[in-house]
């Protein structure tokens, strides 16, 4: 449905300026009329094809979700505060989808049925809203919102920003090997047949190397990319996610780290549900959801079944096996003490810290391992070469 924006006068004689989506020009103005408005002007709004290419990460949700919450703090109504919002957005994509999110609710729409429209908006986001809307809190839950979505990104910053340097580390060392392979041993190669002489084993292997890779270079980086490729379809599927999130539950190591950060996220998420109002089932089932690990999720739904069962959640949670005994034993003083809502904060808390000590951890070991294998394959080049010509000058080594 196409998104006008409009200028009209109301009896009175005040200005206002909105937007709102309407079939054509005709519905509009049918609209207005019965508003009491007059319309002076209308706009068709047109989105430009950059906004096609534009993505909304969960930092752009957070500036979001943060001016809302200012603006209604100011005492602007919602309609009122997502117009301003839908003008002054960074991302176009980002102004199109608040301002069509503005008209449906001067048409009477709630706020969370408006979100759900939209799928930059994940499930807990519109649940939290949803509950607010009923509870009549919704400025307190934007407040929640806001400190849920600011420890997400920043949980993920510092595992990227540790990730940068070994990635950076294997980028660099990958290009200086194919520039060695593709301009440097070849000039040298040159050099070694014009001599006509018998070259050393190692200098035959790496002028070898070198030659098939000149040749072929471009087949190995097709290869590459038709392997990233089809890797990244089988992923897409139901039983390539299956395989992926099993694989990480039987490899030493990256078990570990999969089922602390599945804790971590499943805690954090649930915590800030019961804290805005969702009834408990509910928030197991989003929680699981968010968690993104299809084996751990359906191991979980024994939560569900035995909450609804009148279980309580520390007893299921233990029978689920996926929580270490330490969890269980807080969640059940939580529960008795009636603070379950911050027991699972704590909880999130705790694992984050240790994810990011395991990352980090792991980083330590993987870049001195990354650098021996970058400079064992440099130093084998280098020798290779120096042999080579010393063999030709017949000097000794």
């Amino acid at each position: 449905m196409p998104l006008y924006v409009y200028e009209a006068v109301d009896q009175t004689g005040r200005k206002v300026k909105e937007s709102s989506s309407h079939n054509d020009e005709t519905s509009l103005k049918a609209f207005l009329k019965d508003k009491g408005l007059m319309p002076l002007s209308i706009k068709l709004t047109e989105a430009r094809s950059g906004a096609f290419l534009e993505r909304v990460t969960t930092k752009d949700l957070l500036t979001f979700t943060q001016e809302l919450g200012n603006l209604l703090d100011a005492g602007l109504p919602i309609d009122r505060a997502l117009y301003v919002l839908s003008e002054h957005a960074e991302k176009e994509l980002l102004r199109s989808i608040v301002s069509e999110i503005s008209a449906d609710i001067q048409k009477g729409s709630t706020l969370s049925f408006a979100l759900s429209k939209h799928k930059i908006f994940p499930r807990v986001y519109i649940n939290m809203i949803k509950a607010g809307e009923s509870g009549g809190v919704l400025e307190t839950v934007i407040k929640r919102l806001v400190v849920f979505l600011e420890t997400s990104v920043a949980f993920r910053e510092e595992i990227v920003s540790a990730l940068i340097y070994p990635i950076l580390l294997t980028s660099v060392g990958g290009i200086a090997i194919a520039v060695l392979m593709l301009f440097v041993i070849p000039n040298f190669a040159k050099i070694f047949t014009d001599m006509g002489q018998a070259l050393p084993l190692s200098t035959m292997i790496l002028i070898k190397a070198s030659n098939a890779f000149s040749a072929y270079w471009w087949l190995f980086l097709g290869g590459i990319t038709l392997a990233v490729f089809l890797v990244r379809g089988y992923l897409k599927t139901a039983e390539g996610r299956s395989y992926i999130d099993s694989a990480k539950l039987k490899i030493p190591g990256i078990r570990t780290l999969s089922m602390k950060l599945i804790i971590a996220r499943f805690s954090r998420t649930f915590g800030t549900l019961l804290q805005s109002g969702v009834p408990i089932i509910e928030a197991i089932r989003i929680s699981r959801d968010v968690i993104d690990n299809d084996p751990v999720s359906k191991q979980l739904a024994l939560l569900e079944e035995g909450v609804s069962k009148g279980k309580g959640l520390a007893l299921p949670l233990r029978e689920s096996g996926i929580f270490p005994g330490i969890v269980g034993q807080m969640v059940t003083v939580g529960e008795e003490a009636g603070r379950l809502e911050e027991t699972f904060m704590l909880i999130a808390d705790r694992f984050e810290a240790e994810t990011k000590s395991l990352v980090k951890r792991f980083i330590s070991l993987f870049e001195p391992a990354l650098i021996l294998i970058l400079g064992l394959v440099v130093g084998f080049i280098v020798i290779a070469m120096l042999v080579g010509i010393f063999s030709i000058n017949e000097i000794p080594i």
